[in-house]
Formats: structure tokens, C-alpha cells, sequence
């Protein structure tokens, strides 16, 4: 059982890293899959920014997080 969990977390940090990544490369891109169909008028450049900012943070959590079992070895 420890071992199936252990896939599903890997599988969760994968698609958290995929989509942390995706969104600080395309921040304008991904805002509007996730919120553009409900806006009225378009977020101001710095809105992106820090988005591109935290989704940054996110991703490089995510890869470390993946790549610990690695790191520890």
C-alpha cells in the first residue's frame, strides 16, 4: 500500500511542476484557460509578472520535492 501512495504523490508533484511551469512561462496564456472566461477587461502587465513570479516559486518547489529521493541517495 505505501507504494501505491508513493506513485500517487509522484504523480500529483509531476502535474503540480507541469502546470507551475507551464504557467510561469506563459502567464497571459494560462490565465486565460483558468480565469479569462469570467473577466470582464484584462488584468494589468504587472498582474503577469507576479504571476510568472509565483508560478516560478511553485515549479522549482515541485521539481525539488521530485527530485529529493534523488538528492538523498
Amino acid at each position: 500500500m505505501p507504494n501505491a501512495i508513493s506513485w500517487v504523490f509522484t504523480a500529483f508533484l509531476a502535474v503540480w511542476t507541469a502546470a507551475a511551469a507551464y504557467a510561469a512561462i506563459r502567464p497571459y496564456s494560462f490565465w486565460r484557460i483558468t480565469q479569462g472566461w469570467k473577466a470582464v477587461k484584462e488584468p494589468p502587465r504587472a498582474y503577469f509578472v507576479v504571476s510568472a513570479i509565483g508560478a516560478s516559486i511553485f515549479a522549482a518547489v515541485g521539481l525539488g520535492l521530485l527530485l529529493l529521493p534523488y538528492i538523498l541517495k
